[in-house]
């Protein structure tokens, strides 16, 4: 069991002040300050060329993930808010808003003489008109926009620059929803378009893209972000996109030249790699996520609860650390990292136990009981989990058969139940909502397709959650509903989930947010220039 520390409680007066009571950041290194960046004179011009492990499976960024990591499209977009360095929810598009004393009522007011790339003002009606076509059921909505914008029951555009938004329940992690990821704003008289052109608020604009091959954006000239100097962002000139979904062919693009920026290097590369080019390079190590096992409540197996608890004693995270991460991602027991503000403390933790884990087994009369283990083969660290985790569940007496599935047919065994466990990742989560509710509600559509858990009490703690504008409660909250999870093993969570970020020196002034975004205001591509 861990310990708790104090915690302060977040006024509404500073929940106001710093955009959110969803304050969120991992401590990684220093960001060259906007000031800093203008002193240095950088050179306007200059072209990223970006090997990404990802791509977008469509233009349509309300249909479609622009995932701000990994997929460069994400470039074109803004949103009602923002995040700085350390993922904190600050204006953005909206330079001030303010939540009613109930939560259920939301003003943002907007910034006057934001475009869209089309020359387009970005006014009030427009963003109605987009959050609008983000809930509606007939138009193939990505489904974690969906969920960001499911609270929204209506906008209003008071006037052009004011924008209320109605909820039909309250909502404390409002501003981390509508975030430029995912919630991102186009022109509304594109909409139809968007598929083909898209027109976004972002600091680069559409000009070409093939998907699995090419993305080209160039600079928006008329972005409203500045720097410290009063100049005009972003300094890049164009950003080349080119998706490489093997690691090993992104990072010899990078040795050779071929781009000057990759995502997600191979963590068994990277101390032969700093070794031998870390003159030449510079590497991050960014909090991206996490990884869990979930278990099937109602498989034969799993639906014991016996069962549930002695698989999670089998499971040795130090294995996973090393065999997987090499070392390169924390043994973390929640989604959030020490030195996080939503980092949990105080809760119960089912520890590495094999001869418990036996006990149990043999106590249920379950020796040999065979389990369905689904996983996807991609990204690698999905497999790699599931194989150390087949391992050590046969150690302690189950029969584990991996069934590693691409993603329609991931998608059609988990809606079927076809299933015992499963291998899953998760992005960081700027509002702890977004984790806590759509993985683990009774009512999340997420959780009646996999581990279809349902408990009263958890409910209640996170729809409490929502309506509590002090920080220090809700987490209190969180802390309470994790320990719900951690005793009644809907998922185990299985490790911290890293990125290794790598960029060419000549890529200047560059350093992605602590929490893996490349863009963040004042940060990440806005001010990185390519040295002449």
């Amino acid at each position: 069991m861990t310990t708790s520390n104090e915690s302060t409680g977040l006024s509404r007066r500073t929940f106001l002040a710093t955009g959110s009571a969803a304050i969120a950041g991992a401590a990684v290194g220093g960001l060259v300050s906007k000031s800093e960046a203008a002193t240095q004179d950088p050179n306007k011009g200059g072209v990223l060329k970006f090997a990404t492990r990802l791509d977008a499976t469509g233009l349509d960024s309300h249909r479609n993930s622009q995932y701000h990591t990994s997929i460069p499209t994400g470039a074109m977009y803004s949103g009602l808010t923002d995040i700085d360095q350390k993922g904190n929810i600050i204006p953005g598009i909206a330079e001030s808003y303010e939540p009613s004393k109930d939560l259920k009522v939301w003003t943002f007011r907007l910034r006057k003489g934001v475009l869209f790339h089309n020359g387009r003002e970005v006014d009030a009606d427009a963003i109605k008109q987009n959050l609008m076509r983000m809930k509606d059921p007939g138009l193939g909505i990505w489904s974690f926009t969906r969920g960001a914008v499911k609270s929204i029951e209506s906008v209003d555009a008071i006037d052009k620059y004011t924008v209320r938004v109605n909820l039909s329940q309250p909502d404390a992690g409002l501003p981390a929803n509508v975030m430029h990821y995912p919630t991102n704003l186009q022109a509304p008289e594109n909409f139809d378009n968007s598929a083909n052109h898209p027109i976004g608020t972002g600091p680069f604009k559409f000009v070409f893209w093939k998907r699995h091959t090419e993305t080209r954006m160039v600079r928006f000239e008329n972005y409203w972000e500045t720097d410290a100097a009063g100049n005009s962002l972003p300094y890049l000139g164009e950003i080349i996109g080119r998706p490489k979904r093997e690691d090993a062919v992104r990072l010899t693009a990078l040795r050779t030249g071929e781009v000057n920026l990759i995502d997600h290097m191979a963590y068994a590369s990277v101390e032969d790699f700093r070794k031998n080019y870390g003159d030449k390079f510079d590497i991050w190590k960014l909090h991206l996520g996490g990884v869990f096992v979930e278990f099937n409540w109602e498989s034969n197996i799993f639906k014991d609860k016996a069962l549930r608890v002695a698989a999670a004693h089998a499971i040795d995270r130090e294995a996973v650390h090393h065999a997987v991460f090499y070392g390169h991602a924390r043994m973390l027991t929640q989604p959030y990292p020490p030195g996080n503000p939503w980092h949990m403390e105080g809760y119960n933790v089912l520890e590495y136990d094999p001869d418990k884990a036996k006990s149990m087994l043999k106590k249920a009369k379950a020796v040999g009981s065979e389990i369905v283990l689904l996983c996807r083969p991609q990204p690698n660290y999905n497999l790699q989990c599931a194989e150390i985790v087949q391992s050590l569940l046969t150690e302690a007496g189950f029969k584990v058969r991996v069934e590693p599935v691409d993603a329609a047919v991931e998608r059609e065994k988990l809606r079927k139940g076809e299933f015992d466990a499963h291998i899953q990742g998760h992005s960081y989560r700027f509002d702890p909502d977004a984790f806590f509710d759509r993985n683990l509600h009774s009512q999340s559509a997420y959780v009646k397709v996999r581990n279809r858990w349902h408990n009263e009490r958890y409910d209640k703690l996170i729809e409490e959650a929502k309506r509590a504008p002090s920080q220090a409660k809700r987490r209190e909250l969180y802390t309470e509903g994790w320990n719900i999870v951690n005793e009644e093993l809907p998922q185990f969570h299985l490790s911290e989930l890293s990125m290794i970020s790598v960029s060419h020196k000549s890529v200047q002034s560059y350093q992605p947010c602590d929490v893996a975004p490349y863009t963040y205001q004042g940060g990440g591509i806005r001010i990185a220039h390519i040295e002449s």
